[in-house]
């Protein structure tokens, strides 16, 4: 099992711009932590055939898939019966999932009703992953090939819930040997994106011997904040944040090159 996920963001409403859709930061962060890596991130409409179509086309690229949204009591949460068309698969009731919704239910004096029980419906075959903040269980499907898929509420509290509570704990299990980048960052103020290019490219010598110490296992990104003109000082060119990430075992030359880095940019370090 290769340690890269895809997320399969599904709901109209994140492509209207009614709702913001923050589920690939929050797991592309966690992953991080750990040291996997969300590869890619798909945003679909409610929809049997584009679900499906969008599901089976991640398995090609990779073994672990996470489904989000379509999961609630109304007419347009489809998600369940999309992917029971694709797998062959009934939709049953989760004992556990109804029993925890009866709970919660009970606590605030509610009944539970058949359009709220449909929460707790989920792929026969799936292991049922309990939402400590929400009425609708996540799901963890074992499919044939080594494949993984999870299904997981939309709401940002719920997804983060079943994130952390169930999903993270899982992978850590399954990839033991996973560890997160070592990571260094610089910020930078007054000299543009591209500027800071040129200026690397001038110093090619200096940074060979470098580069060469962390040939093909060194990160390194660029990522400008959009300039204030009115807070910038005199020297403007907004800021940029360089990050330079390595395995563990090239910490040493992961701190030369960061040394390096800092000793060409020392008149436009900002941090």
């Amino acid at each position: 099992m290769n340690p890269f996920l895809e997320l399969i963001s599904i709901g109209t409403e994140l492509l209207s711009g009614r709702t913001l859709n923050s589920h690939a930061q929050t797991l592309g962060a966690a992953l991080t932590k750990i040291g996997l890596c969300l590869s890619r991130d798909t945003t679909i409409p409610d929809g049997v055939e584009i679900i499906q179509s969008a599901v089976s086309e991640s398995f090609e690229r990779v073994d672990i898939v996470v489904v989000s949204g379509g999961l609630g009591p109304t007419v347009d949460d489809i998600t369940r019966d999309a992917l029971a068309g694709l797998f062959g698969r009934k939709i049953v009731m989760s004992a556990s999932a109804l029993e925890e919704m009866k709970k919660r239910y009970a606590a605030r004096g509610r009944e539970v009703t058949p359009a709220a029980e449909r929460q707790a419906l989920i792929l026969e075959g799936a292991e049922t992953l309990i939402n400590s903040v929400g009425a609708a269980p996540g799901e963890r499907l074992t499919l044939p090939e080594n494949k993984t898929l999870f299904v997981v509420p939309g709401p940002p509290g719920e997804f983060a819930a079943v994130l952390n509570d169930h999903i993270v704990p899982w992978l850590q299990k399954t990839f033991p040997e996973a560890e997160p980048l070592d990571e260094r960052v610089l910020t930078t103020q007054g000299i543009g994106e591209s500027d800071i290019v040129t200026l690397l490219e001038k110093e090619t010598l200096r940074c060979l011997p470098v580069l060469r110490g962390l040939e093909g296992e060194l990160s390194i990104g660029f990522y400008p904040e959009c300039a204030c003109p009115a807070k910038l000082k005199e020297r403007s060119g907004g800021k940029v944040e360089i990050r330079l990430s390595a395995p563990k075992e090239k910490s040493d030359a992961l701190n030369i090159a960061e040394s390096t880095l800092r000793e060409l940019l020392h008149d436009y370090l900002a941090d």
